[in-house]
């Protein structure tokens, strides 16, 4: 008895051990798992996103196997001088005509600021000269189409003629186009292109929709006008009036340019995000702050409102970059239409810039800009085949 109880006292003992043993091993293992876990959850939020090789064909199928989708574009973040027209020469104003027997004033009450005239006599005005040369060709009256607030109508008037030049006058300030400097988004697979992620408007005669066509052109960085709270900075760039454009404007839309593309490109093919991949998180905006070459910069994605319609103001994002923050001094115009890259796919483009904080902005879901650039190729909807130089001091404080 006392031998078999003893050796039963002993195998008890042997199993608690054992067990024992066991759950310090399961303990260790969690911990050291939870520890695994964490670095690399550090990683993934703190560490930035590797940038796209610009030209780097490959990672279209990486990122379609892995996707399933096919909606891909040319990623670009290039400047652009733009110079967008009416179909017409734009009317800033009306003034007075020196005459023989004074002062003429020959358009007042019947052509107003934001007219544009789409032709005199039947015959197209797009530029300035084409209007002298026919004003001066002709004797009494013209017939003068104008557009004016969505509506064409005729209106007669006389020219006044001045008294030095003794060419015939309309006594008003014209324009041929509305321009600036923005950044082209991306480029598709059939040759259309996405740009600034907003309209363009004239502040000088508030026209918008009537802006719809023209032309893009290379250009290059030439320095910054840093951003501060209260006044927004800005890209400076000229654009050379001889140069080929490399697109055509078709549309001026609430969520950027649009247009046929005939430029060259070989930058990399990237995917467009789907509805609710976009994150609030870390992600990166291609852009060009000195010179003709883009480069990925580090910001913010604070928060994104969930769109159903296009609209320009689809995420707020915020500038965390050092380099960006010290040139820049965060979000300045001309950056409008930077592409925005979140976990190796396009997820949108910049927009617009805080005043009161120029770090923070808006910016537009790529997926609208793709859809856009899409159509406007189908649709073919060109009215103008005009090649004209920007005012480059006529953007709206958009970026």
């Amino acid at each position: 008895m006392e031998v078999s109880t003893g050796i039963k006292i002993q195998h008890c003992k042997s199993r608690t051990v054992a067990i024992v043993f066991l759950v310090l091993v399961a303990v260790f293992a969690l911990i050291l798992g939870q520890n695994f876990t964490k670095d690399i959850q550090t990683d993934n939020v703190f560490e930035p996103t590797p940038a796209l090789s610009l030209g780097d064909e490959s990672n279209r199928s990486v990122l379609e196997v892995a996707s399933g989708e096919s909606n891909f574009v040319h990623i670009e973040g290039s400047p652009i001088g733009i110079a967008i027209t009416a179909g017409g020469l734009i009317v800033v104003g009306d003034g007075g005509v020196a005459t023989d027997s004074g002062e003429s004033f020959p358009s007042r009450n019947a052509i107003r600021s934001g007219d544009v005239i789409l032709s005199v006599n039947g015959e197209p005005t797009n530029f300035i000269y084409q209007l002298k040369k026919i004003l001066n060709e002709t004797d009494g009256e013209v017939a003068i189409k104008v557009l004016r607030e969505g509506r064409e109508q005729i209106v007669n008037v006389l020219p006044a003629v001045e008294r030095i030049t003794h060419q015939r006058k309309l006594g008003l300030a014209l324009k041929e186009d509305v321009g600036g400097i923005g950044t082209l988004t991306f480029v598709t697979e059939n040759n259309g292109f996405a740009a600034l992620g907003h309209y363009i408007n004239d502040v000088e005669t508030g026209l918008d929709e009537e802006l719809n066509g023209g032309n893009i052109y290379k250009t290059e960085i030439e320095g910054v006008e840093k951003g501060e709270i209260g006044k927004a900075g800005g890209l400076i760039a000229g654009v050379n009036r001889l140069s080929t454009p490399i697109g055509k404007i078709k549309a001026n839309t609430n969520i950027g340019l649009y247009g046929e593309y005939s430029g060259n490109t070989d930058s990399a093919l990237i995917r467009i995000a789907s509805k609710g991949e976009a994150k609030p998180g870390h992600a990166q905006v291609l852009t060009t702050i000195e010179g003709t070459e883009p480069k990925f910069y580090d910001i913010d994605i604070v928060k994104v409102i969930s769109q159903n319609e296009p609209g320009d103001k689809g995420m707020v994002i915020s500038i965390r970059d050092k380099e960006l923050l010290e040139k820049t001094g965060g979000i300045v115009q001309g950056m409008s239409g930077s592409p925005i890259v979140q976990n190796g796919v396009l997820v949108g483009a910049v927009t617009h810039v805080f005043i009161q904080d120029p770090t923070r902005g808006y910016a537009v879901h790529a997926r609208f800009m793709f859809d856009e650039a899409e159509k406007v190729v189908e649709q073919n909807i060109d009215k103008n085949d005009n090649q004209t130089v920007p005012n480059i001091q006529d953007f709206d404080l958009a970026a």
